[in-house]
C-alpha cells in the first residue's frame, strides 16, 4: 500500500515518492555544475507477493533505463513547491540509470531497494546557447594569420542548437577576428559542426539537436581575390603565383633583351551558395584580376597571354587557372631577337686538255677563272614596324633592327660600305634579299604584341683587277679572343 509522502521525483510520466507505489528512501542526491545536472536517489519496492515483486520491479527498471525526448520533463516536487525541468529546454540529453543495491535492510522477501541516476546536459543561457568556446591563432612563417575556433552551442527555448549556431555565430566569430586584428580581413575556408539524435518531440522524426559541437577556421587574406576585392563573396581559398620564365639562350649581339615569359597560376573554389558557374567567375574575374596584378608586378611595356589552360572541378567546384605572358620589359629596345652569320663560297673552273699517253687520265690542267662570294644572314624580331632593306639601288636605312654592320670573324658587315658604288677591286653586293614577317603574338581575344620579323641574305663578291693577279685576298684574319663581362 502507498504512504503518503510530501516528496516525489517524477522522470517522464514515472512517478516515485508522493502517492505513488514507489516510495523514496531517505534524502537525494543533486550535482549541478554549468555543464551538467546529476541526481541520485534510493526507491524500495514493497510488493504483495513474488509476482507483484517482479512487475513492480521490471516496470520501475524500464522507467528508469531510458533517455527523455523533446518534451517530457524531469519534476522534483516538496508539498507542492516544485523545480521542474523540461527537455530541450532547461535540461539536455537527459538519461537515467537504475542499479539494485543489495542492502539488506531494505532487500527481503518481498521488497527491494534501487538507487536511481538522472543525468543531462544543461544549456548555456548566459550567451544564446554558446557554452563553450577556444580560439586558436597560428602564424605561418610570413606571420599570416590562421584563425581556427572550437566550441558547444547548447539548445535554449528554441530547441535546436544547430540552429542557435547557425543564426548567432557569424556575430560572435567577427567579434574575435576584430579583436585579433581590427584592421585585417579574414575568410572561412574550413567548417563542421556535428549534430545528435533528438527530435522536436518523441513522436517527431525531425532533428532537433541538443548539442552541436564545430569547429571554424579562418585564413588572413593578404592578397584581393578579384580587381578592388580583397574577399570576393563567390571566391574561397584562393592561390596566385607568377612564375619567371625568361631564357637567355644567346643572340647574334650583345645586350639584347629579348621578350620575356611569366606563367600566372591562380587557383581557388568557388562559394557553390554565391553561384556554380565557374567559367563564369573565370571570365568575369579571374581572368582580369591575374592579368592586372601581372601588369602590376612586372610593369611591361607590351605583353599578351601567349597561352591559356583553365581546368573546371565540377565536383569540388574548384578552378584552376594558368595563364603564360610574354612581354617587353620596361624600358627595352625595340629589337629583341637577333641572329646573324657570314660564310664564305668558292667555286673555280679548270681547263683540261687531254693527252694521247699511254695513261688514259693524263691531261694538261691550265687555270680557267674562279669565285669568291661572301654570304651574310640575318634574322632579327623587333617589336613594332620594320621595313625590308634595299642595299643595291639606294643606301640601305636604319630602323629599329639597325644596319647590318656587325664585325663577324674579322669581316666587316656589308651595310658598313656604299653597297650603291661599285668598287674596281674588292667585294661588291651582287644580291640582297630582305624579308619582312608581321607576327602578331598572344589571343586574339586579349592584347596582342605586333612584332616584326626581318629576314636578310645579302651575297657580295670579290673581285681584283688584272694588274694585280697573284696577290693574296685579304679576307683570313686570325682568330681573336675576348670575353663580355
Amino acid at each position: 500500500m502507498a504512504v503518503p509522502n510530501p516528496f516525489s521525483i517524477t522522470y517522464g510520466g514515472r512517478q516515485v515518492g508522493g502517492s505513488s507505489a514507489y516510495q523514496l528512501h531517505g534524502p537525494y542526491v543533486i550535482d549541478k555544475s554549468f555543464e551538467a545536472l546529476r541526481l541520485v536517489f534510493d526507491v524500495v519496492v514493497v510488493a504483495t507477493d513474488a509476482a507483484d515483486l517482479q512487475q513492480q520491479s521490471e516496470t520501475l527498471e524500464d522507467s528508469f533505463r531510458r533517455r527523455l525526448a523533446k518534451g517530457d520533463s524531469l519534476v522534483i516536487d516538496l508539498d507542492g513547491s516544485s523545480w521542474t525541468y523540461t527537455v530541450g529546454s532547461d535540461l539536455l540529453k537527459t538519461t537515467a540509470s537504475i542499479a539494485k543495491t543489495g542492502n539488506p535492510d531494505t532487500d527481503k522477501a518481498l521488497s527491494r531497494a534501487y538507487t536511481v541516476t538522472i543525468q543531462g546536459e544543461l544549456p548555456a543561457s548566459d550567451q544564446a546557447g554558446l557554452r563553450d568556446l577556444e580560439v586558436l591563432v597560428d602564424y605561418a612563417a610570413g606571420r599570416q594569420k590562421t584563425v581556427t575556433m572550437r566550441g558547444t552551442y547548447t539548445a535554449t527555448s528554441a530547441g535546436d542548437a544547430v540552429a542557435r549556431y547557425k543564426a548567432d555565430f557569424d556575430a560572435e566569430a567577427q567579434a574575435y577576428l576584430t579583436a585579433i586584428g581590427s584592421q585585417d580581413t579574414y575568410e572561412l575556408v574550413d567548417e563542421s559542426y556535428s549534430m545528435d539524435r533528438e527530435r522536436t518531440s518523441s513522436s517527431s522524426t525531425t532533428p532537433a539537436s541538443h548539442l552541436c559541437n564545430f569547429t571554424r577556421q579562418y585564413i588572413e587574406l593578404l592578397a584581393n581575390q578579384s580587381q578592388a576585392l580583397k574577399d570576393d563573396p563567390q571566391i574561397r581559398d584562393h592561390r596566385v603565383i607568377f612564375t619567371d620564365l625568361s631564357q637567355h639562350p644567346g643572340d647574334g649581339k650583345p645586350g639584347i633583351q629579348r621578350l620575356r615569359r611569366v606563367v600566372g597560376s591562380y587557383d581557388c573554389a568557388v562559394d557553390i551558395t554565391q553561384t556554380t558557374d565557374l567559367a563564369a567567375v573565370f571570365e568575369n574575374k579571374v581572368k582580369r584580376h591575374v592579368r592586372e596584378l601581372f601588369r602590376a608586378n612586372f610593369e611591361p611595356s607590351v605583353f599578351a597571354v601567349e597561352e591559356q589552360r583553365v581546368s573546371y572541378d565540377e565536383t569540388a567546384k574548384r578552378i584552376s587557372v594558368s595563364l603564360q605572358f610574354i612581354y617587353q620589359a620596361s624600358g627595352s629596345e625595340a629589337l629583341v631577337e637577333v641572329s646573324q652569320s657570314v660564310a664564305f663560297r668558292e667555286a673555280r673552273n679548270i681547263d683540261y686538255t687531254p693527252t694521247h699517253d699511254s695513261d688514259e687520265f693524263s691531261a694538261e690542267a691550265d687555270v680557267g677563272w674562279a669565285s669568291l662570294e661572301r654570304v651574310w644572314n640575318r634574322t632579327a624580331i623587333v617589336v613594332g614596324r620594320e621595313t625590308p632593306k634595299l642595299r643595291i639601288i639606294e643606301t640601305p636605312r636604319a630602323g629599329d633592327a639597325g644596319l647590318f654592320t656587325d664585325n663577324i670573324g674579322g669581316q666587316a658587315g656589308p651595310d658598313t660600305s656604299n653597297g650603291t658604288n661599285i668598287n674596281g677591286n674588292g667585294w661588291n653586293i651582287i644580291a640582297s634579299t630582305s624579308q619582312v614577317t608581321p607576327q602578331w603574338i598572344g589571343s586574339p581575344d586579349d592584347e596582342q604584341i605586333e612584332v616584326q620579323v626581318l629576314t636578310e641574305t645579302v651575297v657580295e663578291r670579290y673581285h681584283r683587277r688584272p694588274t694585280r693577279r697573284g696577290t693574296t685576298v685579304p679576307i683570313q684574319r686570325g682568330p681573336t679572343t675576348g670575353s663580355r663581362g
